[in-house]
């Protein structure tokens, strides 16, 4: 029965996964619901920076669009950097395109309803709705970013055999894929009129909330990069997790009784829906952590400038 369960959500994640690749609308609009949601959410997520710190009137459209751009792609400009490869917004102009036309249509639209923006409560009501999506996302950008180190990837020459075989390079490109951008971003205040604001210092870095979880929580985007690699990465028996999986064959036999040596790795699609679903559970905890948290009486003075620029 627990096997069927979880056959049943994997098949649920990768139909999910399935429709999000799909173009918005193949003639008006090409461009896959992956991008355009991502888009959107970066878009929210700035926007919703600009009018809770009273930056939104005195951003120039220059600054504006700079910073919502940063913010987006950031974590696949950082990834890339380290593989060595161009950046896909070098060269390919869809991109510019497709994220550019979202956070525009998106600022008209709340333009006239800017104080849902400022709405915490909304907001996190939000974020407790949409972490299915929230995960699949960061996972899709993870994944499309680890796929780089695949034998059959064209980028497979020309990225370092020691980096391949690194399992440590698997979770940092995990962990920039999945946070660079809003690392990048609330570490220069991209949402102020003059970048530089926020101190340079990478967020994960500062001090946080001194309790372990919260703290945890925190910085969920960034070592939720980093985890779904390296699940990603064992389940598919990448070659750099081969020496971790034999490390690990003999308490996996003796805690679950599984011999590793006779389990059929996954499919590249199969690992993503797994790393997927991991990831999925710890948003929605996370989700429902600061809601209940929001919902608490407590005056909003209390709150540090780290929560008002958590990613």
């Amino acid at each position: 029965m627990n096997s069927l369960i979880e056959h049943q959500i994997l098949r649920s994640i990768a139909d999910g996964f399935k429709l999000l690749g799909n173009a918005v609308n193949p003639s008006l609009y090409p461009y896959p619901w992956f991008s355009t949601l991502h888009a959107a959410r970066i878009s929210l997520l700035f926007q919703s920076h600009t009018f809770r710190l009273g930056t939104h009137s005195v951003l120039g459209w220059k600054t504006y669009i700079g910073g919502f751009c940063l913010m987006s792609w950031g974590g696949m400009i950082l990834s890339h950097i380290l593989l060595n490869l161009p950046p896909p917004v070098l060269y390919a102009y869809q991109v510019w395109v497709n994220y550019i036309s979202v956070h525009l249509f998106l600022t008209l639209v709340f333009s006239r309803m800017s104080l849902l923006l400022a709405d915490a409560d909304l907001l996190s009501t939000m974020d407790l709705l949409l972490f299915p999506l929230d995960a699949m996302l960061r996972v899709n950008a993870v994944v499309g970013t680890l796929d780089h180190l695949s034998p059959g990837s064209p980028s497979h020459e020309s990225i370092s055999p020691v980096l391949i075989n690194s399992p440590l390079f698997h979770f940092i490109l995990g962990c920039t894929a999945s946070a660079g951008g809003g690392v990048t971003a609330a570490s220069l205040g991209v949402w102020n009129p003059n970048w530089g604001s926020g101190g340079f210092t990478p967020v994960f870095l500062r001090k946080g909330p001194r309790s372990p979880l919260k703290s945890a929580f925190s910085t969920l985007d960034v070592w939720g990069g980093g985890l779904v690699a390296v699940i990603y990465g064992l389940s598919t028996f990448h070659v750099a997790f081969r020496p971790l999986l034999s490390v690990l064959a003999p308490y996996a036999y003796a805690f679950a009784l599984v011999d590793i040596q006779a389990v059929e790795p996954f499919s590249s699609s199969d690992g993503k829906c797994l790393a997927a679903a991991v990831l999925i559970v710890l948003f929605g905890t996370r989700a429902l952590a600061a809601k209940l948290h929001v919902s608490d009486p407590a005056p909003a003075a209390n709150k540090s400038e780290s929560d008002r620029t958590q990613l």
